[in-house]
């Protein structure tokens, strides 16, 4: 979720995960610790980036962060997108 309201908020990917720490008001330790959850979970998927676009959740992290113009009032407006394990969006 972090990931898209990011990309939502600069228009584009974070250019590293220190960046994406900085500009989402989280430790750079947590962002370490969940850039590695996602890499466990997703082996085949080098950012979020991509089955958020497939699935949609792009399109909701863009509306809410238009709607709001803030990334915190945006990311507690989110629900979670909920991925299965082995099975992440077509291409």
């Amino acid at each position: 979720m972090g990931w898209g309201l990011f990309t939502a908020s600069e228009g584009r990917e974070p250019e590293n995960i220190e960046e994406y720490a900085e500009i989402m008001g989280e430790s750079r330790a947590t962002a370490y610790r969940d850039q590695q959850a996602f890499r466990q979970a997703y082996p085949d998927e080098e950012s979020p980036t991509r089955m958020n676009r497939v699935s949609g959740a792009q399109e909701r992290y863009n509306e809410a962060f238009r709607k709001l113009h803030d990334v915190p009032k945006a990311y507690r407006q989110i629900q979670p997108v909920q991925y299965l394990l082995g099975g992440s969006p077509a291409s």
